[in-house]
C-alpha cells in the first residue's frame, strides 16, 4: 500500500470521527434512560413535572415551530396545576433543555442565555429547577435524585414537546418503576396529538385531563 493511499485513509477516518460522534449523540438523545427501580416508600408522594416550558420553545419571541399553535390556554392550565400541586402538597419540578454549543444547537435556535430560561409567564414557586441535555429528564442525575429524596413514586407530566421530551421522560420514569401520566390538555406537539397520545397509551402511560388531576390531587 502506497504512502498516498495510507494518508487518504487516515484523513478519511479523522474526517469521519466528528460525524460518527454526532450521530451517536443524536441517537442517544432520542432514547429513554434506565436506572434502578424506586423503593416501596411507606408514604409515597406525587410530583408535577413541568418540561421545557422555556423562552426558547414557547416564549413570546420564539421561532420554534412547536409554538405556532396558541400557547396561552395551555400555559394557563399549567399554572392552575402548579397552584393545585402546591396547595395539595405535591412536589413541583421544572426541567429545562440545555444543549452544548454544537451544530444541533445552532439548527434549533442556539444557546443564548434567554432561550434556556423558564417562560416568564409560568409560575415558579420553588427552586426545583433542573437542566437536561437529552430528551429524557432522567438524564439529569439531580432530578432523579430529587425524586428519590422526596419519596416520589407517581409523576404527572406537562410541557413540550409531547412527542419527544415529555414522551421519553415518561418512558424513563416507567423504566424506574414510577406510575406516570401525561396531562393531555397541558402539553403541546408539532405532531398529530391524537397519534402522540395513542403512543402513550400503548406504552402503559396514563393520559388524563387537567380536571382529572385536580380532582385526584
Amino acid at each position: 500500500m502506497s504512502l498516498k493511499v495510507i494518508v487518504i485513509i487516515v484523513i478519511s477516518v479523522i474526517a469521519a470521527i466528528p460525524l460518527l460522534a454526532g450521530m451517536m449523540m443524536l441517537r442517544s438523545m432520542f432514547m429513554a434512560t434506565r436506572g434502578r427501580k424506586i423503593a416501596a416508600y411507606p408514604a409515597p408522594r406525587k410530583a408535577l413535572v413541568v418540561l421545557d416550558i422555556q423562552e426558547g420553545y414557547v416564549g413570546t419571541t420564539t421561532r420554534q415551530p412547536v409554538t405556532r399553535p396558541p400557547t396561552g390556554g395551555m400555559l394557563f392550565i399549567v399554572n392552575s396545576l402548579i397552584d393545585k400541586a402546591a396547595e395539595s402538597g405535591m412536589e413541583v419540578a421544572y426541567i429545562r433543555q440545555v444543549f452544548s454549543n454544537n451544530l444541533f444547537v445552532r439548527l434549533h435556535g442556539g444557546r443564548r442565555q434567554g432561550r434556556v430560561m423558564i417562560d416568564r409567564r409560568i409560575k415558579v414557586i420553588n427552586q426545583n429547577d433542573f437542566e437536561k441535555n437529552r430528551t429524557d429528564a432522567f438524564s439529569s442525575r439531580q432530578f432523579a435524585q430529587f425524586l428519590i429524596d422526596n419519596h416520589v413514586n407517581e409523576l404527572y407530566l406537562v410541557g413540550v414537546d409531547a412527542a419527544y421530551c415529555v414522551y421519553y421522560t415518561a418512558l424513563g420514569a416507567l423504566n424506574r418503576g414510577y406510575k406516570v401520566s401525561v396531562i393531555k390538555d397541558a402539553v403541546l406537539s408539532r405532531k398529530n396529538m391524537a397519534d402522540v397520545l395513542e403512543r402513550y397509551r400503548r406504552k402503559g402511560i396514563g393520559v388524563i385531563t387537567s380536571e382529572e388531576l385536580i380532582l385526584e390531587a
